[in-house]
């Protein structure tokens, strides 16, 4: 339990570094980003305080011009609209116009006609053409001429009438062009005298507002700044504490780590010794079993082929031998990670106090950074009060140039109140009233701007004074609004750090102790299966001694049976050897019977001699020649002339068999080819036998009397008649 402690101390801690170093490696990248951020911003502030210059003069030519282009838009639309908006309406119009023109040609042309016929002098087709040629047009000609005729001219009459109309639209429009543009040109030239006035009057009223907008900034800012210096102050103050309470938990946390990680070593030391000793009782158990599985693989070789249940146990007891030594590799690579985790965790022990050192120096620096920010912020507060005295001297300055241009420009002043003032009036009913008044107005603004020109002259360098000083606050303004957003945004970043770092400080403690109740479970889940491989080996241990006791018994037993085969083996090669010398002999009288004339009476003498040979007496057994019972027969017939001898009474004479017919002699052949495989299947029988013996001869059953028999009588041995070829009988009529 101690050990598992240390190891959840150190865990704890190591995440703990992490962390520690995960925030300042990101304290110094945000350092980095808000040093570029900083440069970047200073140059796009210059930047943007020479664009805004250069934008305000051309806002103010821009909104110039667009009052001109407004009012020139207003002064040509008058006009204008019908003839553009209503273009299409026009073109209707001009077609209907030239429509109701040819209808009311065609409508006269029918009147007249109707009234010549009331009158009853009807005119011929010659007179209505010529009267459509001269005074009516071809409208006329219309009444007489089919009807596609009259829709033709009828258009033709419509387009003339169009392009007259047109005609005489295009020359009232470029009348009305050419009045309209010389009245733009003359407007253009208008404008271009009322710019400097309007400039300048604008330039005041800009520069008075200015003037009081940076006197209050000026006075809010102070109020800022010494708040935020007492802000600041408190703030320092605060950072020290915690700087001084963070030196005093690393402090604590370094004597932690040295004492968790001694009793991580001792506890290292004691599992390396349990795995070494675990590890070489393990090889010296599998060594054994591995000899022992190499002894069992030679005997079950030989079992094979007797028992396959007993294989089946071996095979499964080589997979088990293979599952331990797969389990064996297992626990050392296992033994071998634990060992690179050790080291894993010494050199993260090494980082985290490196990185520890690390965030000191940050520290450090951060507070001389914070120190170096507060220098420059007493000395853009000098500055800024030095810009301040230089304000107020150019403010005075320029109290006295408008005390004394007041006096010259009070009269123009007025007078130009008052002309801007008619002329705003005078454009506003000029917007209502189609501009009636803009030609008086343009007069009496040159004779204005005649008179101001000289002044304005004078007025252009104080205006871009005025523009220097204005841009000048303008960036003294900005630079004091980034100083105190970068200011406000660096204490709510270290704020939400320091909260962030709580939070993942008990949030990796709470995973580190779950981590922990985990590793508790993995060691006692480990132990269980240790205690469990352990029981496995010595249920292995004991199947292995039994079976190896079966083995002894198995070996035992095949000894037994290799002496009984041996014997079956030699009474097999006995009865072999009586077979071939009987089946020879069979052959050579076979091939006397078949060479000599009397074959009947060889055959006879090859039975009896059969019957009567040494073999038969030794072995007690017949062949499957023999079971024909030969004697039987002659007995029979013995038998059946005994009687019939004494009934005629001749007398006796020597027992001579009957003639053998011809199915009797194809019989004989039969057997004697039957008795020539027998021969070559004994062989055969023999020669396996011997091969069995060789390689184990492990089939062999034990030399009991009627397995014996069997064996021959299934090997078809001599003393076995064969089943189905029973010995036939000869008839006594034979």
């Amino acid at each position: 339990m101690a050990q598992a402690l240390s190891e959840e101390e150190f865990q704890r801690m190591q995440a703990q570094l992490l962390e520690l170093r995960t925030q300042n490696y990101q304290l110094s990248d945000e350092l980095r980003k808000n040093g570029v951020e900083l440069t970047s911003l200073r140059q796009r502030i210059t930047f943007l305080d020479k664009e805004f210059a250069r934008a305000q003069k051309l806002c103010a030519q821009i909104e110039q011009l667009e009052q001109e282009n407004r009012q020139l838009k207003e002064g040509s639309l008058g006009p204008g609209p019908p003839s553009t908006g209503s273009g299409p309406v026009d073109g209707e119009l001009l077609r209907l116009q030239a429509e109701n023109t040819a209808l009311q040609r065609n409508v006269t042309a029918l009147q007249e006609r109707y009234e010549k016929e009331q009158t009853g002098s009807p005119a011929p087709p010659e007179a209505a053409g010529k009267e459509d040629a001269g005074g009516c047009g071809d409208h006329a000609g219309d009444l007489v001429v089919p009807p596609p005729l009259a829709e033709a001219e009828l258009k033709w009459e419509v387009e003339k009438e169009e392009k007259r109309l047109l005609q005489e639209r295009l020359q009232g429009l470029e009348s009305s062009k050419q009045a309209e543009t010389a009245k733009l040109q003359e407007e253009v030239a208008k404008p271009m005298f009322l710019l400097p006035l309007l400039s300048f009057f604008r330039l005041q009223t800009e520069k008075e507002a200015l003037y009081n907008d940076s006197r209050n900034k000026i006075e809010e800012l102070r109020q800022h700044q010494e708040a935020d210096l007492k802000a600041q102050v408190v703030r320092t103050q605060k950072l020290q504490q915690e700087l001084q309470a963070a030196n005093q938990s690393l402090a604590e946390l370094r004597e932690q780590c040295q004492a968790e990680r001694q009793d991580h070593a001792s506890a290292l030391r004691t599992l390396q010794d349990q795995a070494a000793r675990q590890s070489a009782d393990l090889q010296e158990r599998v060594q054994a079993l591995l000899a022992e599985s190499d002894a069992l693989r030679t005997n079950l070789a030989a079992l094979e082929q007797i028992q396959t249940a007993k294989t089946q146990e071996l095979c499964a007891l080589r997979e088990q031998t293979a599952g331990l030594a797969t389990e064996l590799q297992q626990r050392q690579a296992e033994y071998e990670a634990l060992a690179g985790h050790r080291d894993d965790l010494s050199s993260q022990l090494q980082e985290s106090l490196r990185a520890n050192g690390r965030l000191l120096e940050q520290l450090q620096v951060l507070g001389q950074e914070k120190e170096n920010l507060s220098r420059e912020l007493e000395e853009a507060r000098k500055s800024a009060e030095k810009r301040k005295a230089l304000l107020d001297e150019v403010a005075a300055e320029a109290l006295q140039e408008k005390s004394r241009h007041k006096e010259e420009l009070g009269s123009a002043r007025l007078q130009a109140e008052k002309d801007v003032l008619a002329v705003r009036a005078r454009y506003e009913r000029e917007l209502r009233q189609l501009h009636d008044g803009r030609r008086r107005q343009e007069e009496e603004l040159r004779a204005q701007i005649r008179e101001e020109k000289a002044r304005t002259r004078d007025l252009e360098s104080l205006q871009q004074m005025v523009e220097e000083l204005r841009a000048q606050l303008q960036s003294m303004e900005g630079a004091k609004g980034w100083f105190e957003r970068r200011l406000k945004e660096a204490e709510e970043a270290l704020e939400e750090q320091h909260q962030e770092h709580e939070e993942s400080l008990h949030v990796q403690e709470e995973r580190h102790k779950a981590e922990l109740q985990r590793k508790e479970e993995e060691v006692r889940a480990a132990e269980g299966r240790l205690q469990e491989a352990e029981a496995l080996c010595g249920g292995h241990l004991d199947t292995i001694a039994r079976l190896q006791q079966e083995v002894k018994d198995v070996a035992d037993g095949q000894r037994i049976l290799e002496k009984k085969g041996s014997a079956t083996l030699k009474d097999l090669k006995r009865q072999l050897q009586l077979e071939r010398k009987r089946a020879d002999k069979l052959q050579e009288r076979l091939q006397e019977f078949l060479t000599n004339s009397k074959s009947r009476s060889g055959f006879e003498e090859l039975v009896l001699s059969e019957m009567s040979s040494p073999s038969r007496a030794q072995t007690g057994d017949s062949s499957s020649v023999s079971s024909f019972s030969y004697r039987e027969i002659l007995r029979e017939k013995e038998g059946s002339a005994g009687p019939a001898r004494s009934s005629s009474g001749s007398p006796p004479g020597p027992a001579r068999p009957a003639e053998l017919s011809d199915e009797e002699v194809a019989e004989l052949f039969e057997r004697l080819a039957e008795t020539q495989q027998e021969k070559w299947i004994r062989r055969r029988g023999a020669q396996t036998g011997l091969e069995g013996r060789r390689g184990g001869g492990l089939a062999l059953l034990p030399p009991q009397r009627g397995a014996l028999g069997s064996h021959r009588s299934g090997l078809g041995v001599p003393g076995d008649p064969k089943p189905g070829k029973p010995g036939r009988k000869r008839s006594p009529n034979m």
